[in-house]
């Protein structure tokens, strides 16, 4: 039996019996993939059909009752309508051309009609959603920034990893709310901190020289020296900034000699300018200008610095530490320079470099006092206690020792050191025969040393200043967090006993310097 319409196909119909079952199942098969065929070639047909037909504008309603009306008049668009990109893929891929996809037409080509409606108003304010965006993270620097420029900043930023990416925002962090601002704002701090960055990365790879260093620190010394000549930029904040980058690369990577050129270069246009409260504008230039300003010489166990206004309780008075905070962000920021200065510790030593410090047999027993205190009591130091009294002591008698250590520097710069007078001589071997003669006083207690050091007879011996500074260094570190004190503490002795084991330690690399300016979070 058959039956059809017009334009339809003629359906067939076949008797299936229980006889010939396996037969109708291939039957009804075949039947459902032919009657799927036909669906789809219908599809097929209506698609062509629309492709034919003239596009039709989506036009946003204006508001009017009137315009509303017209536009629910207009007939819905079928949902069988294909996505303008399949259209797209279809046309391209039947385009006779080698390259069927033409490039884009600027907005002012396209004919009006064209562009009526949504795609008018997405493509009219495009520019102004690029323009807003930054392709380049980089592009407010102040230098046009290349891969080496990429490079170093990615090291510098690893460096301090710890300070610039703390999850405490609310803390605040001496590189992160001082020093990267300051080396951001002009040309010359910027390479200064590129030299700084060279420079560091060569000695991770073991270079003891970086030719990369030097052209970074020359191309900065030469626009502060183009600035210095223009009297509108002489004594700028930025000309201050980029002086104070320059001192911070000839601590750790220079000679003194120049480092003493800028310092005296700060001073005298701190003293043009008509002193330190003209910086109270920038406070962030004022605290770190103000801290440099405390040196002397460019090493912090170097006695000769003043420390005391920053160890104390700050003045109402003060121009610089009066005012709310500035004292423990100056703390901070000291804090983070002498965690540098760590890494140079000692370093220039003739005494050291000649002899080391293996046959200093005393100095190296008052150490390991410290040192047994410190693993005996270490679980004593909780993360948000103040310092205790124990741990005060044993870090008064570990920088009374780094800083009588640091005065055999001190002493090289004279042509003719004299006798050895204790008083008057600073070198490492006074201090460790002075350790000697009174050795049953001290050994086995870090309080029996803390007494001798510094009421005992070697106190007596000792220039005050020496004592007075010793002091300070523990106050200022004392005030910091328990994390800042154990990680200092830590790292100082496991220097210390480096140089002054004849069998070298093997290094606990989570107690470096680089690994405690990449952890720590500065305050």
């Amino acid at each position: 039996m058959s039956s059809s319409e017009a334009g339809d196909t003629p359906v067939s119909y076949t008797f299936v019996t229980g006889d010939n079952a396996h037969e109708g199942r291939s039957h009804a098969i075949r039947a459902h993939w032919r009657q799927r065929r036909q669906r789809m070639e219908m599809q097929r047909r209506e698609r062509e059909e629309q492709e034919q037909r003239p596009p039709r504008a989506i036009l946003p309603g204006v508001g009017s009752s009137s315009d509303n009306a017209g536009t629910s008049q207009r007939p819905p668009i079928p949902e069988s309508q294909p996505h303008p990109r399949e259209v797209f893929d279809e046309e391209a891929a039947n385009s006779p051309d080698e390259n069927p996809v033409d490039p884009p037409i600027p907005p002012s080509e396209i004919p009006s009609g064209i562009l009526e409606g949504i795609p008018e108003q997405a493509l009219s304010k495009m520019n102004i959603a690029l323009g807003s965006s930054r392709l380049d993270p980089f592009d407010r620097f102040p230098v046009q920034l290349t891969p080496k420029h990429h490079r170093l900043l990615h090291h510098w930023l690893s460096t301090f990893a710890g300070m610039m990416f703390s999850m405490h925002t609310s803390t605040f962090n001496p590189m992160r709310d001082v020093w990267f601002p300051l080396d951001l704002s002009n040309a010359a701090s910027f390479n200064a901190i590129m030299a700084h960055s060279a420079a560091h990365l060569a000695r991770m790879q073991g270079f003891p020289v970086s030719n990369e260093a030097v052209r970074f620190k020359v191309e900065a010394v030469g626009i502060v020296q183009s600035w210095a000549r223009d009297p509108t930029l002489a004594l700028s904040d930025d000309t201050i900034a980029a002086i104070l980058r320059l001192l911070s690369f000839e601590r750790y990577w220079g000679s003194e000699v120049e480092w003493r050129i800028h310092h005296n270069g700060l001073l005298q246009i701190i003293e043009a300018r008509g002193g330190i409260t003209t910086l109270q504008s920038n406070w962030r230039l004022e605290i770190a200008t103000f801290l440099v300003t405390l040196m002397t010489r460019p090493s912090w166990f170097d006695s000769s610095n003043q420390l005391r206004e920053i160890s104390q309780q700050s003045i109402a008075t003060h121009p610089v530490l009066g005012h709310l905070g500035n004292l423990y962000k100056t703390r901070c920021l000291w804090l983070l320079s002498f965690m540098q200065d760590m890494r140079t510790f000692m370093g220039h030593s003739p005494e050291i470099y000649n002899h080391g410090l293996a046959h200093y047999t005393f100095i190296r027993d008052a150490l390991l006092v410290v040192k047994s205190d410190l693993y005996l009591h270490d679980e004593d130091i909780q993360a948000e206690d103040d310092i205790t009294e124990r741990e005060r002591i044993r870090l008064a008698c570990l920088f009374y020792i780094c800083v009588m250590l640091q005065g055999s520097v001190s002493q090289s710069d004279s042509v003719n050191p004299g006798p050895m007078d204790f008083h008057h001589s600073y070198s490492i071997t006074s201090f460790d025969q002075c350790l000697a003669r009174n050795y049953a006083q001290w050994q086995g207690s870090v309080q029996n040393l803390f007494q001798y050091l510094f009421h005992g007879a070697i106190a007596a011996q000792t220039p005050p200043s020496k004592l007075h500074y010793a002091l300070d260094l523990t106050n200022i570190l004392g005030s910091m967090s328990a994390e800042a004190r154990r990680g200092v503490e830590r790292c100082m002795l496991q220097i210390l006993c480096q140089a002054l084991m004849e069998a070298r330690i093997i290094l606990d690399y989570d107690w470096t310097p680089d690994s405690l300016l990449a952890c720590v979070e500065g305050h």
